[in-house]
């Protein structure tokens, strides 16, 4: 039949949206990173402050070329659609070999077209992809200058930096998995800011904001606050964090926290990875389309009967499949419900809906 598994291609879809979810997640987090300042900053961390603006630099400049891609994306399957189903509109009207040539033909056309658009969009996500690991790269060496440079803190703060990823982890777990049944179904999926706020402990009672950043946690049917605040495992890695901080120097404890932070990211950009195989595999969809096509014009052209040929006589029930692919399309489309942010002070211990 000239359309593919509908299932498999509103998972292949779902997984493409999901991607471009978080990568703009990524792109969020590495323009709201801030970092400040300890005592007297020392050279590692006044690089790593200006090693951050190359990486949002990387990210601001992908984020330019990604709407344009990301609809054209949905455009080829709108476009695809349109032009299928009026061929399976016209089928009953053609009554030559001829005709069914000169329809094929345009189906052959735009999923020529289509193939090109994705595999084009699949390399200025590899681009950005290495742009940014270099980025990164850059921020990991100006982080081990300072890891170097407290060698005998070594201990402490790889437990600081364990905790914190600890803590990481245990937000980001607490979002909800986005797949195609949920969103076919309606499901409201809510997009919410958490902002994590991380201080340098100064004394036995008093913390600095130190660093802090952004990322977007998707909840089904309920706030991210509410999701976060009854963790216990995120109070808990709260309640630990704080104790490792007291135990460790201001320069350590801003040693720690910066490369935890950065590895974090590092695992946030894995996205870009991630579409490198969704983008791909829409690509082959695609060409096993146009492989169909391909096979049926050169059935027609090598004197076959259409009246015997399957593919022709089923089209209007693969553009009922095309019909219902398109319609997911536009759904997804259309951006997520925003949620009131949430900020998790590492200050205090405390969670706040803003």
């Amino acid at each position: 039949m000239l359309s593919p598994n509908v299932d498999t291609a509103l998972n292949m879809l779902t997984d493409v949206y999901t991607d471009f979810l978080g990568i703009s997640n990524y792109d969020a987090t590495c323009n709201s990173l801030f970092i400040g300042h300890v005592a007297k900053d020392p050279n590692w961390l006044v690089e790593v402050r200006s090693r951050t603006e190359i990486l949002r630099a990387v990210m601001n400049e992908f984020m330019q070329q990604k709407p344009k891609i990301f609809a054209q994306i949905i455009t080829s399957f709108i476009n695809y659609q349109t032009t299928f189903d009026a061929c399976a509109q016209n089928s009953k009207a053609i009554t030559s070999t001829k005709q069914w040539i000169e329809c094929l033909q345009l189906l052959q056309k735009t999923l020529k077209q289509n193939i090109t658009l994705t595999n084009e969009a699949q390399q200025v996500f590899t681009k950005s992809y290495s742009q940014a690991k270099n980025a990164e790269e850059l921020l990991a060496s100006s982080i081990q200058d300072g890891w170097n440079e407290l060698a005998s803190e070594e201990q402490a703060m790889v437990r600081i930096a364990t905790e914190i990823g600890s803590l990481s982890q245990s937000i980001a777990s607490l979002g909800a998995n986005v797949t195609a049944a949920q969103l076919r179904a309606g499901k409201a999926y809510i997009q919410s800011m958490v902002t994590i706020s991380y201080g340098v402990v100064m004394g036995a009672t008093t913390s600095v904001p130190f660093l802090s950043f952004a990322g977007a946690l998707f909840t089904v049917g309920y706030s991210a606050y509410s999701t976060i605040s009854s963790a216990k495992e995120v109070q808990q890695d709260l309640d630990k964090l704080t104790q490792l901080q007291t135990l460790a120097s201001e320069e350590a404890q801003a040693a720690a926290i910066t490369k935890a932070i950065i590895q974090t990211l590092s695992n946030m950009s894995e996205e870009f990875l991630k579409i490198d195989d969704s983008l791909p595999a829409l690509s082959l969809l695609w060409q096993d389309e146009l492989d169909k096509v391909n096979e049926l014009i050169n059935a027609l052209q090598s004197g076959s009967d259409p009246a015997l040929l399957t593919d022709l006589q089923t089209i209007k029930i693969a553009s009922a499949s095309w019909k219902t692919i398109s319609e997911f399309v536009q759904l997804i489309s259309l951006p997520p419900n925003i949620g009131k942010p949430v900020l998790v002070n590492t200050l205090n211990n405390t969670i706040q809906e803003q």
